[in-house]
């Protein structure tokens, strides 16, 4: 609280930021998944809990972008997940009928990819004076 009247000098995030953003994505991208996902509603129970389970592993992929001690294999498996997405659930459901799903996730994903490659302030750093 010692710096509050402060501005910061650099554009390195502390671990607060960091984790502010990531809840914050979380917050903002499950709220508009539960909007999308409602597009959904009608299709049958085995479709809508198809749909569930793959939304549920890739958002799960999204967050180990963040977690993940391998983050290049993070990002390029989520991408993968989310690009093929569409052929992955045809077979199940008809994925027009929630449209907005892969454009959702692949938002959602990028964004956590930013947040995650922009530069931060390690916890052994101590801020700018």
């Amino acid at each position: 609280m010692a710096n509050w009247y402060k501005f910061p000098t650099n554009s390195r995030m502390t671990d607060g930021d960091y984790r502010a953003g990531l809840n914050a994505l979380n917050i903002v991208f499950g709220a508009v998944l539960g909007f999308v996902l409602v597009g959904g509603e009608n299709l049958p129970i085995f479709d809508f809990v198809a749909l569930l389970v793959i939304s549920a592993l890739i958002v799960m992929m999204i967050q180990s972008i963040a977690l993940s001690d391998f983050t290049l294999f993070s990002v390029l498996s989520t991408a993968i997940a989310i690009y093929f997405l569409p052929q992955l659930a045809e077979e199940w459901f008809s994925l027009t009928k929630v449209p907005k799903l892969q454009p959702t996730l692949a938002v959602w994903a990028t964004m956590a990819t930013i947040l995650e490659l922009s530069p931060r302030e390690h916890p052994d750093q101590k801020p700018t004076e």
